[in-house]
């Protein structure tokens, strides 16, 4: 092992090197935390947790998909205590509920029209379905220590059959999620944080550490509209036209207490970006549910066949079948996605892991997503989803069999420290970054097209991405940027969408791309044309800190 590391080192990218001696050049942030237990080992096999295993024929779910399984379903979770609500209005939430939901083999309808409702309060009145609704409600589970399971991918499909329907049909976003896993409780202050932090470091001294512990979970936040700062967090650019979201300068980041001493509190993870103390940075409460999986299983929609971005809500949202919000140490592995409008986001959570995923069918909005959370791992997400290109048409036909979800997998808003590795996406899309202050991703060792104007968020809440974008050996399969004008530009003051601070770039290959290499464009470029070594920078970090590469990440090449 020592002599193969020497061997990697020695033909290694500078960007490597620099980071692993820790020379003032170095430009790299440490991403090896990302995933559940921090990239360490891969969730246990759920059959050996010894949690009790709870069938979902047994209550009333139909494998045939004649009719809807959702009220068996939810009969299940309000024997758990994990329905969110009960009968009588009162809250439910289990948050050791010890239990395996297991699906078997068969199809299992959760959403028709059926399942809808009639709203007269509803500000949706322009749309209803065959039925005469005008309402969808989402399946609302709260808890922990408990695995949605399946008899394996292609043998078990929970369907969608028809759509959700907006809560307001002139919001194209606003469909609910078809299974939404989530603590319904927000942050609340703990502390304030009185000493500057650098990254890479893994404490703060605080006004007072009452009420914190070894293991809890806690945020790092900060949000302040000072002039100054706003200034710092844009350099060298600064804002322009519309841009209100960044004029207040937001993070929230998610972090275990690894040991409290004093005032002092230390975590298990570094953190990523620097404390300065002069700005209010606090350490709140961060309520949340721990350990829930979701695996072996196919989600399927209806997306329309010709998707449009932006089109009607059909298009953008009206096949969502799970969200996560509120998680730690959870999972997602070995599910596939077909015909959705968007795949998976993990909203407000930290240290959750999303790998071997696919998605197929008609193309639709996005992939996985993580959203305003901490060291999220997505990886081999295979995006295959076939659909007509987004204008301009880049084809002569127009249409892609592999065009992949418009936006792929991805960050948005305070996304921070989440790695994409490995992952593979269409022909005509781009990962995602949607705006609303991501920072510090890790795109690695992946494929799939460049395709700009594929990042997202509106006019008032750009940058799409702040400092420390990192690129790490991008295959790209094709590239299609500002109709085919050279040098690219991360940051276009003529676009009021198109505004991403410099990235670091090492081993861009495949499709060519003449990046511009202005400080105001790219922070750092190496090896543009050819890769470089280490292949993953994800792996190389957690090699380097744990002495091997864990097996789960080995199993994923």
């Amino acid at each position: 092992m020592t002599l193969l590391d020497e061997q990697v080192d020695a033909n290694a990218a500078l960007a490597w090197r620099n980071f692993k001696a820790g020379t003032a050049d170095n430009v790299l942030l440490d991403y090896s935390y990302a995933g559940y237990k921090h990239g360490e080992e891969a969730p246990a096999d759920v059959w050996g947790l010894g949690y009790k295993v709870y069938n979902v024929v047994d209550y009333g779910a139909d494998p045939t998909g004649v009719r809807s399984s959702r009220g068996a379903l939810t009969a299940l979770l309000k024997e758990l205590k994990l329905s969110g609500r009960s009968d009588a209005g009162a809250n439910l939430a289990n948050a050791n509920a010890r239990a395996v939901i297991y699906f078997p083999e068969g199809r299992f309808v959760l959403h028709n029209d059926d399942d809808n409702v009639v709203d007269p309060t509803s500000a949706n009145q322009k749309y209803t379905d065959s039925k005469g609704n005008n309402r969808s409600e989402e399946i609302f589970i709260r808890g922990g220590y408990f695995v949605l399971k399946g008899a394996g991918r292609g043998k078990t499909t929970l369907v969608m059959d028809t759509p959700n329907l907006p809560n307001n049909s002139e919001q194209m976003w606003s469909s609910p999620m078809m299974i939404n896993i989530k603590h319904n409780s927000g942050l609340s202050d703990l502390t304030t944080v009185t000493g500057d932090a650098a990254r890479g470091t893994f404490s703060v001294e605080v006004a007072s550490a009452a009420g914190i512990g070894k293991g809890d979970w806690v945020c790092l936040s900060l949000s302040n509209n000072d002039p100054t700062l706003v200034a710092q967090e844009l350099a060298p650019h600064r804002v322009e036209g519309n841009m209100t979201d960044i004029q207040t300068i937001t993070v929230e980041d998610y972090h275990q207490v690894a040991s409290v001493s004093g005032n002092r509190v230390t975590f298990a993870e570094p953190i990523m970006y620097a404390v300065e103390a002069k700005w209010g940075w606090k350490i709140r409460k961060y309520p949340h549910y721990e350990h829930v999986g979701v695996e072996d299983l196919t989600f399927e929609g209806r997306s329309k066949e010709n998707f449009g971005h932006h089109a009607s809500w059909e298009d953008d949202g009206a096949y969502k079948p799970l969200n996560m919000m509120r998680l730690t140490d959870s999972w997602i592995r070995r599910v596939d996605f077909r015909g959705v409008s968007e795949a998976l986001s993990i909203v407000s959570s930290a240290n959750c892991s999303a790998y071997d995923i696919e998605i197929s069918g008609n193309r639709g909005h996005s992939g996985v997503r993580s959203q305003s959370s901490s060291r999220i791992f997505i990886g081999k997400v295979c995006d295959r989803s076939r659909g007509q290109a987004v204008s301009p048409p880049y084809t002569s036909t127009g249409y892609f069999e592999n065009a992949g979800q418009y936006h792929a997998s991805g960050v948005s808003n305070t996304s921070l420290g989440a790695v994409l590795w490995n992952n593979t996406w269409g022909d005509d899309a781009f990962f995602e970054s949607h705006s609303r202050q991501p920072r510090a991703t890790l795109v690695d060792r992946c494929t799939g097209g460049f395709v700009q104007w594929r990042f997202g968020g509106d006019e008032t809440n750009v940058p799409n991405h702040l400092g420390d974008l990192t690129i790490w050996n991008l295959n790209a399969t094709r590239a299609a940027h500002d109709f085919g004008a050279e040098p690219f530009k991360w940051w276009l003051s003529s676009d009021k969408w198109w505004k991403t601070m410099p990235p670091i770039i090492v081993g861009f290959h495949g499709a060519a791309v003449t990046f511009d290499e202005s400080a105001e464009q790219v922070k750092y470029l190496e090896s543009n044309g050819a890769a470089v070594e280490p292949l993953s920078l994800y792996e190389a970090q957690l090699r380097q800190r744990l002495g091997y590469v864990p097996a789960w990440l080995n199993s994923l090449k």
